[in-house]
This record gives structure tokens, C-alpha cells and sequence, in this order.
């Protein structure tokens, strides 16, 4: 019989801005204490819970994925949309939170949210990074 020890994921962080102007690849990093099958993302607008996020906010990415360090980035849309993982005029745009999740046997773990806030950006030069 194969004991499975429960994971934990803690500290995922993002860059501070996403682009309004067009698509950001929205760099994040996380702290994951043993292994998942897989990762659910979930980019919506700080405040709302991840469990309300609308099907274009949400992205799963298959894995296996394990510790201590996992990074990677989302293509988002500055309509909110995630548009994968990889690889116009100016508008008011909410503040946004990435969350992630991970999956082993089926069975989906907690929500854990990015430490900062991710604030749009306007200008022309916009490039986000860490």
C-alpha cells in the first residue's frame, strides 16, 4: 500500500502590473512541500473570490509538478482573460489577484492566493516584470 503525504503550497508571488494595452506574460513563482498532479489557476479581479471566477479566468495545467520551487508564467488578456501558460484605449481596469490550487487523486486542495496584488498599467512602455 502507497501512503501519499499531503502537500502544501505557500507563497505564490506575482509581478506587481499587467498591461491594459494588450496580453502580459504574468511571470509567478510558488513554494510547493511535496508534489501535485496538477495546478488550476485563477485570475480574477482582487476581491472576488476564486470560487467565483468565470471559466476565462481559470486555466489547469497538467504536471506532475514537485518542490520546492515552481515558476513559470500565464499569457492574460487585459480583459482578464488567461489565455495559456508559456508561451484599445485606455480603460479603467480592476486590480487583479492571481490564485492557484493543486490536484492529486482528483481531489482539489485549498486555494492559495498570491501575496501582492497585480495593478494595471496604462502606458505605452508597459513590461512587466519580477
Amino acid at each position: 500500500m502507497e501512503v501519499r503525504l499531503p502537500y502544501k503550497i505557500v507563497r505564490l508571488e506575482t509581478q506587481p502590473t499587467y498591461c491594459t494595452q494588450g496580453n502580459t506574460q504574468l511571470d509567478f513563482r510558488l513554494t510547493l512541500d511535496g508534489w501535485v498532479e496538477g495546478l488550476w489557476f485563477y485570475w480574477v479581479p482582487d476581491g472576488t473570490p476564486p470560487s467565483e471566477a468565470l471559466e476565462e479566468e481559470t486555466l489547469y495545467l497538467e504536471g506532475p509538478f514537485a518542490g520546492p520551487e515552481v515558476r513559470g508564467f500565464l499569457t492574460v488578456s487585459p480583459e482578464g482573460r488567461v489565455l495559456g501558460v508559456g508561451t484599445q484605449g485606455i480603460e479603467v481596469r480592476p486590480d487583479r489577484r492571481l490564485w492557484v490550487r493543486g490536484v492529486r487523486g482528483g481531489v482539489l486542495g485549498p486555494y492559495v492566493g498570491a501575496v501582492n496584488v497585480v495593478r494595471p498599467d496604462s502606458t505605452s512602455f508597459c513590461d512587466p516584470s519580477w
